[in-house]
């Protein structure tokens, strides 16, 4: 079984300057992914990125849905600004 520890660790490797907000348990978690080496790229390659990471857990069946946002350190602070309930959280 995946834990958020196991999801953190894993996703912290693939993308090292991100910070990262993991909820879940068991095969079904959701993903904040803020890092700033996504800029450039199409929201796609952002979660392919994120999803290589998780790929030994998704490929056994461990892992089976996961759902993420992610976003730049300007989009998230953006994001914040024009939705003041407060939606997006990392912590």
């Amino acid at each position: 079984m995946v834990d958020i520890a196991d999801i953190k660790a894993a996703v912290t490797s693939a993308v090292p300057d991100s910070e990262l907000s993991v909820e879940g348990e068991g095969c079904n978690f959701t993903l904040v992914v803020v890092s700033d080496s996504f800029a450039g790229l199409l929201p796609v390659k952002r979660q392919q990125k994120v999803l290589a990471a998780l790929n030994p857990w998704l490929a056994t069946g461990e892992l089976h849905a996961v759902s993420m946002r992610t976003y730049t350190q300007a989009e998230l602070e953006q994001t914040r600004a024009t939705n003041p309930s407060g939606l997006v959280q990392l912590g």
